[in-house]
């Protein structure tokens, strides 16, 4: 096994371990289902972030802000199954 399987398993994994822990944590409130999901805005904080209002390719901008604002399961879920095309790819 190489090392991009190894990383792309260990995202996919985690990425569906928060899936799990979020649907949990959203049926532990009372009352409605509300679902939560955290996004890479929500772990590291915005002032780490500053440094993308100051990219000047409008293009590049609004798609790093997306990658930073969808949910991180999404985030985890995809880079882990690149990695994995990767390995498939690089490995032969």
């Amino acid at each position: 096994m190489s090392k991009y399987y190894m990383i792309g398993g260990m995202l996919c994994v985690g990425g569906v371990i928060m899936v799990i822990f979020q649907a949990v944590s959203s049926m532990m409130t009372a009352g409605d289902i509300v679902w939560k999901s955290l996004s890479l805005v929500d772990v590291i904080s915005t002032e780490y972030l500053a440094w993308i209002d100051g990219i000047s390719w409008q293009s590049i901008q609004k798609n790093i802000k997306y990658i930073t604002t969808i949910p991180l399961y999404l985030l985890m879920l995809s880079v882990g199954c690149l990695s994995m095309v990767v390995g498939g790819v690089v490995d032969k």
